[in-house]
This record gives structure tokens, sequence and C-alpha cells, in this order.
């Protein structure tokens, strides 16, 4: 069977001035040695350790006396510090380790920590897992120096504490206890929340009266922000949609136009290139001078010719006229007239030439046929004039070839031009299209933008922000914009009849409910809390009377038993004394009269007072006639109190006991029916006993010794199967 006790670490703890270890690998270990020594300390470390916190139970004057002070030969510690290892194999605590440390430590300043398993703890945290392990620094689990007749000098109700922490049943009373410490609160919490309520309440209706009239504003803002949204995030929707369905026929327009700018260009491009192939007017104005200078000078030998041909023509038409009758001249003349006539009628020159060449030829035949030598020289003369004639007019036909090639190209080119300049007319008038209609759809952007910025400006105005008008959605339904702006404008009429609303006033209204509200819900807390309380502390306390009540006739047997084993005889029994509630007396002053009338207590306070009840011993003494306990020597006290000890462990063994020289008032017969007890309660329980008893001794698997060398510090000295080892 394993021990859970496994061993014990000091540090500066009482005489302990160095670190020592104590193991207890046995299940009956025994601290021997001189008095003053020091070997009570390891029990007032036990104690301490476990959570005591009182100093007198630790026989000091207060908790810094705990820590080493120091002697003339060696320093005072800093710190005490005590540290408790358990076994946790069969779970008993919380963790999964199958070691557990507890720690306890204090300095100088007065600082106590308590360490469980690495981790700091709260005692009020851990005094409930100690419980539950039934580990106690106090009661018959842990009997100091001079306590060895502790249950017989406790009251009634120590010794029903003592006999339900053997039980495990402190855990029980802790939860108790602090569930009743727990409902104690509530109940006064309770009282000051209903005091509160009671006086936050007539104020609180004098400001629900007062808010009232805002509660409608309240209502017609919430009406009109919504309508605000609705309304202008429709708009914003709308013009935002506008304004991304214009930017489509303008962003097609601008690259419709800039087609239209390349087409003009290079229509723009080729007029010019037709413009560089265009006659050259110079050119064209020396061809004319020319000609002018040409026909000038073909006047001239017109004039010259004809004055020739006239003498020429005098001369012969004598001999013409004497060689032909007169009707033929006439006849002749009226041919050349007739075809003079169709001549004017050409317009090709060449068979203007042709034809004149020919009656020229005619002409001149007939002068020949009379022509008489009239005079050589006038013939000569009017033949150079010919020639000269003649030359001048290939000259002027050649130039005027040559100006009508220049015309007839010029026209063509001015054709070409003019072409050109029709198409890029068209191209420019195209253009001049794109630009105004995108000018158009440009300025109805604009005009949408516009209004855009008016709506902002509008709802800016309302005290609201843009970035939040972007946010809210746009209604998928059409909104009648005449008629929301009429709303709009009759719920801000209603707003401006209410008025401005008092912020400090709402405020304090808001605060006040709320504060009602949180009252009132810590009220209804309370009273359930106070239910829960009642029911958990009703079921903690039938717990433990029905467990204290099912083990209670067992331990009186087994008191019995061991009473007659200690005394050699007589009779012992436990017996629950009920509690008594203090009576209640109303008195009623009568005529000077005080009437008394006796309190009689519930069913509830009967059942109450059962489980509060204490213990008494009743007892019978062989060859002694006793009618109180005080009655009783020091050493029967004792095994009246060792008798109820080993009675309660007979029905629930505790993981160990604690006993500080419990053995010392016992004779030498009683103490060696003690040895023999420890020895057969040792399979069931652990123990740890400082003695002198030679008795003991035997009983124990292993011995410390405790001695103080005359440095005043303690050292442990431990004795085990004949091997002798030395630990300080």
């Amino acid at each position: 069977m394993a021990n859970f006790l496994k061993r014990l670490e000091l540090q500066g703890f009482k005489s302990f001035a160095n670190k020592t270890v104590l193991e207890f690998p046995s299940r009956v270990t025994a601290i021997v040695g001189p008095n003053g020594s020091g070997k009570s300390n390891v029990i007032d470390a036990l104690r301490w350790v476990l959570g005591e916190r009182e100093a007198k139970h630790l026989r000091g004057d207060t908790i810094g006396n705990l820590i080493f002070a120091g002697t003339p030969k060696k320093s005072s510690a800093g710190f005490a510090r005590v540290a408790l290892y358990f076994d946790n194999s069969h779970k008993t605590f919380p963790f999964d380790s199958p070691e557990v440390m507890l720690i306890r430590k204090v300095d100088r300043s007065g600082v106590s920590q308590f360490f469980w398993h690495d981790e700091e703890v709260r005692l009020r945290d851990l005094l409930p897992i100690l419980a539950r392990a039934r580990l106690g620094s106090r009661g018959l689990t842990m009997i100091g120096q001079g306590q060895s007749d502790i249950f017989v000098r406790s009251s009634a109700e120590d010794r029903r504490m003592m006999i339900e922490e053997i039980l495990g049943l402190r855990e029980f009373r802790l939860k108790k206890n602090q569930s009743e410490r727990q409902l104690d609160s509530s109940r006064v919490n309770m009282e000051k929340v209903q005091a509160m309520l009671a006086e936050l309440t007539p104020h609180l209706r004098f400001l629900r009266k007062q808010k009232g009239r805002f509660d409608k504003r309240s209502e017609i803002e919430e009406k009109l922000r919504a309508l605000e949204n609705t309304y202008f995030s429709f708009r914003h929707g709308s013009l935002i949609t506008a304004i991304e369905k214009a930017s489509v026929p303008i962003s097609q327009l601008e690259k419709e136009k800039i087609e239209k700018e390349k087409e003009v260009l290079i229509f723009e491009k080729k007029l010019k290139e037709i413009d560089a192939k265009a006659y050259d007017v110079k050119s064209l104005n020396e061809i004319r001078e020319k000609i002018r200078l040409l026909l000038a000078e073909r006047a001239t030998i017109d004039k010259s010719l004809a004055r020739g041909e006239a003498r020429l023509e005098l001369a012969v038409s004598k001999s013409v006229a004497a060689a032909h009758s007169q009707k033929e001249l006439l006849d002749f003349i009226q041919d050349i007239s007739l075809e003079i006539k169709s001549l004017l009628n050409f317009e090709n020159l060449e068979k203007i030439k042709t034809a004149l060449s020919l009656r020229l030829e005619n002409i001149e035949a007939l002068l020949k046929k009379e022509k008489k030598s009239a005079g050589d020289e006038l013939e000569k003369e009017v033949k150079d004039w010919r020639v000269k004639l003649e030359a001048v007019e290939k000259n002027v036909e050649a130039l005027r070839d040559e100006e009508e090639k220049m015309l007839l190209g010029q026209q063509k080119m001015n054709q070409e031009f003019r072409a050109q300049i029709e198409a890029l007319e068209g191209r420019k008038n195209n253009l001049r299209l794109v630009e105004e209609k995108l000018q158009r759809e440009i300025f109805e952007k604009e005009k949408i933008g516009l209004k855009l910025e008016e709506l902002n400006r509008e709802w800016f105005s309302l005290g609201r922000d843009l970035a939040e008008l972007k946010t809210i959605p746009v209604s998928g339904e059409m909104i009648d914009s005449p008629e929301a702006e009429r709303k709009m404008m009759r719920l801000r009429g209603e707003l401006a009849a209410i008025g401005e609303i008092d912020e400090g006033m709402v405020k304090e209204a808001e605060e006040s409910e709320s504060r009602y509200e949180f009252l009132s819900r810590e009220l209804t807390d309370l009273h359930k809390a106070t239910t829960d309380l009642r029911v958990l502390i009703k079921d903690l306390e039938e717990r433990i009377h029905n467990d204290f009540k099912n083990a209670f006739k067992s331990i009186n047997e087994e008191f019995n038993k061991y009473f007659r084993l200690m005394f050699g005889g007589g009779r012992a029994h436990l017996k629950l004394k009920k509690y008594s509630p203090p009576a209640e007396e109303k008195n009623n002053e009568i005529e000077g009269e005080v009437v008394e009338k006796k309190y009689a207590p519930t069913e509830a306070e009967k059942e109450e007072a059962e489980q509060k009840a204490g213990i008494e011993i009743d007892l019978t003494v062989p060859k002694k006639k006793i009618s109180s306990l005080e009655m009783l020597s020091g050493g029967e006290k004792t095994l009246v109190s060792l008798a109820a000890l080993f009675a309660l462990i007979s029905v629930s063994p505790p993981p160990f006991l604690v006993l500080d020289e419990v053995d010392a008032a016992l004779d030498e017969e009683n103490a060696r029916r003690f040895a023999d007890l420890i020895k057969e309660f040792s399979k069931k329980t652990q123990f740890v006993i400082v003695t002198h008893n030679r008795a003991t001794m035997e009983a124990a698997d292993i011995l410390y010794g405790v001695t103080m060398g005359d440095d005043g510090v303690s050292k442990v000295l431990s004795l085990k199967l004949d091997t002798v080892s030395s630990n300080s």
C-alpha cells in the first residue's frame, strides 16, 4: 500500500535553519529527541503548510516568529519555507501527475504564499481541495503537543466538527459555510438594491414622463432619416447611373472624334499635295504676255499685210476687172462670203486654217490667171509679210496650245482640288457633327454632375456625411420625388413644432432607465441566487446530516469497544446534543405589566436543530463513579480521546495522522496498548508520531532523531533497518 505522505522539506522554519528533508517511506514514522531539540517544530511545520493561520496554534506570538531568528553562531533566515509531497497515483487531487507538491512560504515582510503543484493559489481556494482529501491543520487528524485529551475538553460542537473532518464531511461543511456567507452577502445586497430601487423609482417616473414627449421626436427622426436615406440614395444612385450611362457615348464619341480628326488630317495632307502640284501662275502669265506681244506683232503685220495686199489688189484689180466680167467677180465674192460665214461656225482652228488655205489658193489662182507684172516688189513685200504673219501665228498657235494645255491641266487640277476640298469639307462636317454631339453629351453629363453636387450639398446640409450616403443601399423601387419631398417637409415641420431635445435630460433618463434595469436584473439575480443558495445549503446540510447519521452508529460501537479496551471495562457512548436556538420572547407591555410568551420552534427549525446537534460523551469508568468529564484525570481524558480517535479511524481511516506526544500521559500498560493499536491501524492509515515512549518507538518502522547543536540549529538523524544516516 503506497504512502500518501511521501516527504517533508523544511528551510528557515523555526529551528530548522538549513534545508532539511524527512522521507516517509514507511507506515509509521516516529520522531524522537530531547526536549527543546525542535522535534515538535516538525509537527508545527505540517500544521502550518496545511493552512494554519493562527500563531497560537503554532506555538508562537506572530507568523514572523516562524522564520529562523538566528543565533550567535548562525545568521537569521530571510524566509521560512515548508513543502509537502503527496502520492497522487489514485488521483486524490485533480492533477495527472503521480506526485503533487504543496508549498507555503513567508518572508520577513509578512507576505505569505501558497504554491499548489507549482502554481500560486489562495488559501480560500486551497482549503476545499485539502478538505476533499480529509486533510486539516486541526482536529483529531493532527493532535499537537499537550492536546492528547482534545476530544474530551472540546465543546460538543467542536467534537462534531472533528468527527465530520474524519468522515470527509469538512469539504461539504466548508461549502455550506461559504454558501451561508454568500447567502448573507446576497441578503445584504438585496436590501441595498431594494433601497436603491426605492430611491430611484420616483425620479425615474418623472424622467420617463419628461422623456415621453421626446419619444415621438425620436420616432419622427427615425422616419425622416429612413425617408431621407431612401430619397437621397435613390436620387444619388439614379444620378450615378446616369453619369455612368453618359460616360459610355462620350467615350465612344471621343474615339469617333479622334478617328474623324485623323481623316481630316489625311485629306488636308492630300489637299496640300494637290496644291503643291498646281500650275505656275508666273509661267502662265509669261505665256500670255508672249501671246499678247505676238498678237500685237500680228496686228502690226496684218496692217502692213493689208496695206501691201491693198496696193497689190489695186494693181491686180485693174487687170482682173479687165479679164473677168462683173458677174463672175460677184459670184466669186459671194462664194467667199458664204465660205467665211461657214468658217465662223467652226470651232476647230485646224479646220479654219485648212479652209482659209484652200480659199487663199483659189484667190491666188484667180489672181495668177490674169496677173500681170503689176509689181513684183509689192508681191514680194506681201509674201514677206505673209511669211512673218504665218510665223507669228505659228508662234501664237504654239503658245496657245501650251496655254490650253496649262489651262486644261489647271482645270483638271482645279476639279481634283475642288473634289478634295469637298471631301475635306465633308470630313470636317462629320467632325463638327461628332464634336457637337460630344459637346451635347458632355453638357448633359455636366448637368447631371451639377445635380449630383447639389444633391450632395443638400445631404451635407442635413448634417450627414457623404461617405454614409455612398454606403446606403439603393431601393429598387421607383421613388415619387415630389411626394417624398412633401413628406420630408412635413416631418421636419413636426420636428420643429416639438422643439429641440434636452440631451442632458435624455441622457439622464437613459442612464436612470439603464440603472433601473440593471438593479432590477441584479435583484432578480439575487433572488435567484438566494433561492439557489438555500437549496444548496439545504442539500449540503442533508448530505452532512445523512452521512454523519449513517456513520454515527458504527462510531459509537467502535468507541465503546476501544474505551473498554483502554479502561479494562466500563461503557462509553456518544450522543447527539440537539441545537437549541435562543428562545424568542415577545414582550407586550399592558398597563405597565410585561407579559412573556414562549417561542415555539417550527418544524424547519427543529430539523435545523437536529442537523446542528453537537456531540456529548456519556461514559462509566470501572470502579469509579463519574458524573462529569471534569472528574476524569489527565490520563483518563487522554484514554477517552484515544478511544474516540481509534473509533473514528476504524470507521473512516484518514490518509495520515500526526500525533505529538499523545502517549505522554499514558502508563506503561496503556502505552503498550497504544503502540499495538498504532501497529494495527497502520494498515489503514499512515502515522507520523512525536514520542518519548519506548513502546511507541518499537511500533515505528523508521525513527527520526532530532538534535540541536551549539549553533541553535535542529538537525535530523534517521534510523531504519539498523542503518544510521545524517540529514541536516
